[in-house]
């Protein structure tokens, strides 16, 4: 069974604001963590949500299957080179 986690998003986040770099220094050191345990596949943050719908995405998610009252969300993945 696999999981996918984030932190929530909030007005600041929202907004494009990154954390400051302890932060981010923290976070790669837990991320390394849970690598190292085996229960981490992948890393990358995700865009704001105003940067969220995109082109040829859209295309797709219009097509996913869903139930009446189910929202697909799309949110575009930070790339490492957007922390440098």
């Amino acid at each position: 069974m696999r999981f996918m986690m984030f932190v929530r998003a909030d007005k600041n986040t929202e907004a494009g604001v990154l954390p400051s770099q302890e932060l981010i220094t923290a976070m790669g050191r837990f991320n390394e963590e849970m690598v190292k345990a085996g229960v981490m596949l992948a890393g990358e943050g995700i865009q704001p949500s105003a940067k969220g719908a995109r082109d040829e995405a859209v295309a797709w998610a219009k097509r996913v299957p869903f139930a009446d009252g189910e929202v697909i969300e799309i949110r575009q993945v930070f790339e490492a080179a957007d922390f440098q």
